[in-house]
């Protein structure tokens, strides 16, 4: 390893760092050469997940090793941003105690502590995000390649005044992002003036997309995805529908190629017999006579069935660890969600 040249080491870094950051993290333990030569492709990419804290100190650390940097600055390319992983944080409230209520008023007293501790962490989390988000944007937005954003419940609210001009593929969990609305946007500023894949898909709170937004401000798009689509709210699949229709004056996404639509699970089994399911059904009838009508190649998915409905408004944590590897997938050349496509290629970026 001490005898190969530097640039053939880089090129080795940076094969070897697409984990989201654990083999950069071990690189930088091995020898101060090792560390000093693949300062660069360290950073290559990052996962950042469950705590704010985490951001900060990842923020620290990567400003440090800028500042360290002789000759090529490390860069971040491809980064995995959630809120929320692996159960951690207030999302489940505290466990209630063992001993059963003896009667109905100390059974409210305490739900009513336990919302009055969940609410309070989640402004805690809204204040620490709200600081740490933006700056880590700010830092990264101008070399990222993929970004894979879960936003999860809590949703950042302060506006970042950026774009991201070198992003190619674009995963985003829980609706566009709330540090970046378009009606930020000044003038002909378009976000995301390189884009070629977005995988959008709804959670149960965060359903309304209105996709001519992003036929402005991806216009090179050329894969889309929607996971999770439902018949409601009704702004998210006319826009859809607008964006991809067979129509002469439709000039949207103009380069785009391939559509895929992962429906929205089915109703629980006690309302499947109710106006929920007649209205489901014609909605999965609706899908499936979709692709007649749009401009590009589309698939529609079979709606994914489990036995036990996941309760809760934010996507289920064993969905966001297995969407997390197919985004490393990605990295490394695979498909991931794109497998069903036929054409998945692999992430290179196309400018340096």
């Amino acid at each position: 390893m001490d005898k190969l040249a530097v640039e053939l080491l880089d090129h080795i870094f940076s094969y070897a760092c697409t984990d989201g950051g654990q083999t950069g993290c071990a690189l930088a333990l091995v020898s101060k050469r090792i560390r000093a030569t693949s300062r660069p492709a360290r950073f290559y990419s990052v996962a950042l997940f469950s705590s704010p804290t985490k951001i900060e100190k990842f923020l620290h650390a990567y400003e440090r090793e800028c500042a360290r940097a002789t000759d090529v600055r490390p860069r971040v390319r491809h980064l995995w941003l959630s809120y929320h992983e692996n159960n951690q944080g207030p999302s489940a409230m505290p466990p209630m105690s063992t001993k059963a209520p003896t009667s109905r008023a100390e059974f409210l007293a305490i739900l009513q502590r336990r919302t009055q501790h969940w609410r309070s962490a989640q402004e805690n989390l809204d204040e620490q995000y709200n600081r740490v988000i933006p700056m880590l944007i700010r830092t990264v937005a101008e070399d990222l390649y993929s970004l894979a954003l879960c936003q999860a419940r809590w949703r950042s609210s302060s506006v970042v005044n950026c774009a991201f001009p070198r992003l190619q593929e674009l995963t985003l969990i829980g609706g566009d992002p709330s540090f970046l609305p378009f009606s930020s946007a000044e003038g002909d500023t378009v976000f995301y003036p390189s884009l070629r894949r977005l995988h959008h898909i709804l959670t149960p709170v965060c359903k309304d997309v209105n996709f001519l937004n992003w036929t402005a401000h991806a216009p090179a798009l050329t894969h889309l995805r929607v996971s999770r689509l439902d018949y409601c709210p009704h702004t998210t699949l006319e826009t859809f529908e607008q964006a991809i229709g067979r129509v002469p004056s439709n000039h949207r996404f103009e380069h785009l190629q391939y559509v895929m639509v992962l429906p929205h699970p089915p109703p629980a089994s006690d309302l499947q017999s109710g106006l929920a399911a007649v209205a489901y059904s014609q909605f999965l009838q609706h899908l499936k006579e979709m692709p007649e009508h749009v401009k590009v190649p589309m698939t529609v998915l079979l709606p994914r069935i489990k036995r036990r409905p996941h309760q809760g408004t934010d996507a289920p944590p064993e969905c966001i660890v297995r969407l997390r590897e197919l985004w490393m997938e990605r990295i490394e050349g695979g498909p991931g969600c794109w497998e069903d496509d036929g054409i998945a290629e692999p992430l290179v970026p196309t400018e340096a």
